[in-house]
């Protein structure tokens, strides 16, 4: 059962940021069902969730009152988005203290229902891991809004709100709920919190800017709209933009309970993301999208979740449920010429964002242009991405991307150039400032400010295996072989089954005399990347080369 008020908020939030795993209960006893519930397990460790799912209720079909198994069916079928069979295993479950995840299924039906007792009654029986009881806190939550007890939510998320990366997400909750009782003024402080809170959430924007109109501020909610549109490109918030410039109204969307948990659930999922725990965001998603099927950007995440699983069917059918009215159609349909092309159907991906670029896409254009990138063909990306940039010459993005084309063009001194344009135009964005930072170190050049511009990097992405490798490297490349040691042992940790993290931190290893562990980390990036082989196979064979001295000058 979950403690009542804002502790069991504080409790599950502070596992959340720990881990996120489910405590196994003792596996099914007959040993058929046992061999289904094993092999279940195995193929769901490997994300196969559909073979997974199959053995799972294959075995309930024998023993229908099996907890793991409901539970290994439930966690599937919610990682496939299968309503329809997260469902039936969530009435096979016991009505009380069963798997948190029937709980969460049998609370989500019950809020869109409008069953608002319902519903709290089994947010109160869900006990599990930490990200499923957040999930469920969040369902109890809105049923308390659904009761007309909003100031009981104030209470139990008030003392959240400074609790980042959480605090974002739970003033902006604060903020919808206040506005669904119509406390204008409160919801308005409210949502201020929340955009100073370090999530990003598009809805919760679009509410705002809705709420700023309706009371009569258009000013103010066409300059939350413009600033928020032109930083992010958000498709949604660019068509309540052109709105709000044309004078039109809103194209408001009801604000029920179960959409302001859907919006939730999705900030949730998307902090899951950023703390490296894509596992429990599949599951927020799926859960928001039995609460509310029409957050189109839900559904877009959780199709990008599952393509890059490679579960591109999975993803193809939740892209092809969104609509073609909805602002994130054009982002729907080059989602799905980014799934056709991971399954090798590259003539169709192609055709498709070329189709769409033709008729106007500007998002089409830019995917048509990364395609070309993904593929080698880094003339054809760069001509689209000039193209435009004459038409768009403030978007820092597209000079980014022109860069990465350029520099593999070995055209160095222009990708620097347009590096520079990008930071110049949003001098804060961590993957740009990686990008230079590190080409500078592997260069040996400009090191003092590649390492300013990386540590940067790394206070906005302390977890990124990438951007902490780099630390590493410029620190290596400045002869600090026990600061870069730091560093590059950390990154593998975070990411170790990348080649280049594990060459370099063998580099660092040969450089401080350690030989055997130096060989057997470039030996392990040879298994990863044998297409580097030549380059692997000599240091292998003789180390590197001795020392002329560290590189420190600047140019």
């Amino acid at each position: 059962m979950i403690a009542a008020g804002g502790r069991a908020w504080v409790l599950a939030a502070c596992a959340a940021l720990g881990a996120c795993v489910t405590l196994e209960p003792p596996a099914p006893s007959a040993s058929r069902d046992y061999a289904d519930y094993l092999i279940g397990r195995v193929a769901s460790a490997r994300e196969d969730h559909a073979a997974a799912a199959d053995r799972y209720f294959g075995a309930l079909t024998r023993a229908p009152n099996d907890d793991q198994l409901i539970s290994g069916a439930l966690y599937t079928s919610l990682a496939l988005g299968d309503e329809a069979r997260a469902r039936q295993a969530a009435r096979m479950a016991a009505r009380e203290n069963g798997p948190a995840l029937a709980h969460i299924v049998r609370a989500a039906d019950a809020l869109r229902a409008g069953a608002w007792r319902r519903a709290d009654t089994e947010t109160d029986r869900a006990q599990g891991a930490a990200y499923e009881e957040l999930i469920a806190r969040t369902i109890h939550l809105w049923a308390r809004v659904g009761e007309g007890r909003v100031d009981d939510v104030l209470v139990q998320l008030e003392p959240l709100a400074s609790m980042r990366p959480y605090g974002g997400l739970f003033a902006y909750q604060q903020a919808i709920a206040l506005d669904y009782a119509g406390r204008t003024d409160a919801a308005r402080a409210a949502f201020s919190v929340g955009a100073g809170g370090g999530l990003w959430l598009p809805a919760a924007i679009e509410r705002h800017a809705d709420l700023l109109a309706r009371s009569g501020d258009q000013a103010a909610a066409l300059a939350l709209l413009s600033d928020e549109a032109s930083t992010r490109g958000n498709p949604a918030l660019r068509a309540a933009l052109a709105r709000a410039q044309a004078g039109q109204a809103p194209a408001r969307t009801r604000v029920t309970p179960a959409r302001g948990a859907a919006i939730g659930l999705y900030g949730l999922a998307t902090i899951f993301t950023q703390e490296h725990d894509p596992a429990s965001a599949l599951i927020a998603l799926s859960v928001a999208l039995m609460l509310d099927p029409s957050l189109d950007e839900a559904r877009l995440a959780f199709a990008q979740a599952q393509a890059e699983r490679g579960n591109q069917a999975v993803a193809l059918a939740a892209l092809a449920q969104v609509p073609a009215s909805s602002p994130y159609a054009s982002s729907a349909n080059v989602a799905q010429a980014w799934a056709l092309l991971d399954e090798g159907q590259e003539e169709a991906a192609l055709a498709q964002v070329s189709a769409l670029a033709g008729a106007g896409d500007e998002r089409a254009a830019r995917a048509l242009a990364d395609m070309y990138r993904r593929l080698g063909r880094d003339g054809e990306a760069e001509a689209i991405y000039s193209r435009m940039i004459e038409s768009d010459a403030h978007n820092w993005r597209l000079y980014f991307a022109r860069a990465a084309a350029r520099d593999r063009m070995g055209r160095w001194p222009d990708a620097e150039a347009d590096l520079q344009q990008a930071l110049a135009l949003s001098p804060d964005q961590p993957d740009v400032l990686n990008y230079l930072g590190y080409s500078w170190a592997d260069r040996g050049e400009r090191l003092s400010e590649a390492l300013a511009m990386i540590e940067r990097a790394v206070e906005m992405r302390p977890l990124s295996a990438a951007v902490i490798d780099s630390l590493g490297w410029v620190h290596f490349r400045m002869g600090d072989y026990a600061e870069a040691l730091r560093h590059l042992e950390r990154a593998v940790e975070l990411q170790p089954d990348d080649a280049t993290l594990n060459d370099h931190l063998g580099d660092v290893y040969w450089r401080l005399g350690r030989r055997i562990e130096a060989r057997f980390q470039w030996r392990r990036a040879l298994a990863l990347a044998p297409e580097n082989a030549a380059a692997l196979e000599a240091k292998i064979a003789d180390g590197l080369a001795p020392e002329r001295g560290a590189r420190t000058a600047t140019r």
